[in-house]
C-alpha cells in the first residue's frame, strides 16, 4: 500500500480460483463493500488499473495480474487508547475499546489497532483472531512466525476459551441456557445506521468510496456452519440484561446472530436490530458487547494462560443502573 496524503492506492493479486474472471466480477468478489455496479464505474474512471494499465469492465484478469485502485481517502476518527494487558517474546495483547477496528476493512485502511501496533512493535506483528469495530476487549496478536502457527492452530480446534460480556434489550427466560444453531451467509445487505456521524468531516466528493451497507450472516439449518453459545445471566435491569457469553465455535457475528435469533438483540447492534431500536442504537454509539477474556495454552511454555478486560465505562453503567438486580443465580443483589 502506498500513500501521498490522502491518495491511496491499493494493490492485490489475483488468485487461481478468480483468474480468468472479468475485473470487475474480481473486485466485487474480493471486495464485496461496493456492488459490481460502483466497480464498473470506477474502473471505467481509470480508478483501477491491471499490470499498471487501463482496462475495461470486461477484461478477464489471469493468475498473478496486479490489480490496483486509486482513491482519494480521508478516514473517520477512531479511538486508539487500547491498553497493553500481556507482552512477551512470543504474544502481544491488547484491551482495545470500542471504536477501534483490529484490521482494514471498510472505510478503513490506515485507522487500524493492527497498523498502529505495527507501527509501534514492528512489522512482524500479527492478529491471531479478530473482534467487529465496535466490540471492545482482548485481543490477542503474535510476535513471530511459529507463534502466529500455533495461536491460528489453537483458535481453529477450539481450545481458546472466549467470555464475553453482553447487554441485550428484553430478559431471557432462564438464567443459564445455549443456543446451538447453524450460521451462514445471506445475499441480505444493511444500510448503515448513524452513517452521518460516520461521515461528519468529510468532504461531498469522498463519500462515494465510502460503503453504505454492510453483509450480515443468518441461522441456516440447511446450509450453515454448527455453532453453539453458551449464555448466563449476570444482571437484570429495567427494559435490558446483562448476560455472559461464551463462544463455543468462532463463526463470523455468532454472538450476535444467536441474540438476534432469540429475540434479545444486543443494545446498540447496527445490523442485528429489531424494529424501532435505532433510537437506542445512536444514543449508545456501539453496539453492547466485550471480550471480557481470553484462555488458551501459551505458544512457546504450553502453560494456561488468561488474559482479561475491564469493562469500559460505557458498559459499567448498564451494571449499576439499578441498586436491586438479581444476579445470575436467581438472588437479589443490593
Amino acid at each position: 500500500m502506498q500513500t501521498n496524503a490522502n491518495k491511496i492506492t491499493l494493490d492485490c493479486r489475483v488468485d487461481s480460483y478468480r483468474a480468468g474472471w472479468t475485473v470487475v466480477e474480481f473486485l466485487s468478489h474480493r471486495f464485496k463493500y461496493h456492488p459490481a455496479r460502483r466497480w464498473t464505474h470506477r474502473v471505467k474512471d481509470g480508478r483501477v488499473l491491471v499490470n499498471g494499465m487501463r482496462v475495461p469492465p470486461d477484461h478477464a484478469v489471469g493468475k498473478g495480474d496486479l490489480v490496483s485502485y486509486t482513491i482519494f481517502h480521508n478516514e473517520p476518527e477512531v479511538d486508539f487508547r487500547y491498553e497493553i494487558v500481556h507482552e512477551d517474546d512470543d504474544i502481544l495483547a491488547v484491551a482495545k475499546p470500542g471504536n477501534l477496528p483490529v484490521h482494514a476493512c471498510g472505510v478503513y485502511i490506515r485507522n487500524t489497532l493492527v497498523a498502529h501496533v505495527k507501527n509501534r512493535f514492528g512489522e512482524h506483528i500479527n492478529l491471531a483472531h479478530r473482534l467487529d469495530r465496535e466490540t471492545s476487549g482482548v485481543v490477542l496478536l503474535s510476535k513471530n512466525t511459529a507463534a502466529a502457527r500455533k495461536l491460528s492452530m489453537a483458535f481453529a480446534s477450539g481450545s481458546v476459551a472466549k467470555e464475553y460480556v453482553a447487554v441485550v434489550h428484553g430478559a431471557p427466560q432462564r438464567c443459564a441456557f445455549e443456543v446451538d444453531a447453524p450460521i451462514g451467509k445471506t445475499d441480505d445487505i444493511v444500510p448503515l445506521v448513524g452513517e452521518r456521524e460516520t461521515m461528519r468531516g468529510v468532504t461531498s466528493e469522498l463519500k462515494p468510496d465510502f460503503p453504505r451497507y454492510v453483509p450480515r450472516r443468518m441461522i441456516d439449518y440447511e446450509n450453515g456452519k454448527p455453532a453453539k453459545t453458551a449464555f448466563r445471566v449476570l444482571r437484570y435491569g429495567s427494559g435490558f440484561t446483562v448476560l455472559e457469553a461464551r463462544p463455543l465455535s468462532g463463526r463470523t457475528n455468532q454472538i450476535r446472530v444467536h441474540l438476534y435469533h432469540l429475540g434479545l438483540p444486543l443494545v446498540g447492534d447496527k445490523v442485528y436490530r429489531m424494529p424501532g431500536e435505532v433510537r437506542d442504537t445512536l444514543e449508545l454509539g456501539r453496539h453492547a458487547l466485550h471480550c471480557r477474556s481470553l484462555e488458551f495454552d501459551h505458544p512457546t511454555t504450553c502453560r494456561r494462560l488468561r488474559l482479561e478486560a475491564q469493562l469500559p465505562e460505557d458498559l459499567r453503567v448498564f451494571h449499576g443502573e439499578s441498586r436491586r438486580e438479581r444476579s445470575g443465580n436467581g438472588e437479589v443483589n443490593e
